[in-house]
């Protein structure tokens, strides 16, 4: 199969992925990613879909961290990430780990949002849209719903102010120690992993973690008796 044909198949597994439950990832072991891919070549669209789901969430996880914690933003890049690299899956050495290969895509995609992003916003004025009171307010990204919020108000008021500290601490990292830590806790992976992804040696993410993580102990200090 060809890049050309893999992209093709990939814009209708990449909306199937979307529509069909992706929160929960795909562990099955029949088939390992070497496998899937070498089905996708083959022109077997079962197999895009599959490798899909099996990465999907905690991508867009990640992508929602790098677009300013926007919900639709970070689905819209999960999906062009993923599109992104089943129309290059020819150039994919199956040599190499296909997770450390998509992440690396996927972490490229919200990058180059977030340039155009910031040239936009240096040639044109800043964006306003309209309150409820027809007042013109700056633009802000739409806030994920809170699951807690009917819960006892306590809890939720502690819940709510704990995020923020968090992302606030989160925020406060240099770009390459919050890139680091995300995918070392929030995504799980190896520091080899993490090496391969950011093209960065071993020892440099060790210390990059190690840095993030005492930045985050300490701004989140007062939550750890609670």
């Amino acid at each position: 199969m060809s890049p050309k044909n893999a992209g093709n198949t990939g814009h209708a597994t990449a909306e199937n992925s979307r529509s069909a439950g992706t929160d929960s990832e795909d562990t099955d072991p029949e088939f390992t990613d070497h496998q899937l891919v070498r089905r996708i070549k083959s022109g077997e669209s079962w197999a895009s879909e599959r490798l899909m789901r099996r990465y999907y969430s905690k991508a867009r996880a990640l992508a929602f961290q790098m677009c300013d914690r926007n919900a639709d933003e970070a689905e819209d890049l999960t999906q062009q990430a993923f599109l992104n690299a089943l129309g290059g899956i020819g150039k994919f050495q199956e040599n190499a780990s296909f997770k450390t290969w998509f992440y690396r895509i996927l972490i490229n995609t919200c990058r180059d949002m977030r340039r155009r992003r910031r040239r936009w916003l240096g040639v044109f004025a800043p964006v306003f849209s309209r309150g409820e009171n027809g007042e013109e307010t700056p633009f802000s990204p739409e806030a994920v719903p809170d699951e807690t919020e009917t819960g006892n108000p306590d809890s939720v008021y502690r819940h709510n102010h704990m995020n923020q500290d968090i992302q606030q601490a989160l925020e406060s990292l240099p770009e390459q120690q919050r890139m680091v830590f995300q995918l070392k806790v929030v995504q799980e992976l190896s520091i080899p992993e993490i090496s391969e992804i950011l093209t960065l040696a071993p020892g440099t993410i060790k210390s990059h973690l190690f840095r993030a993580t005492k930045t985050m102990r300490n701004a989140l200090a007062e939550w750890a008796g609670r």
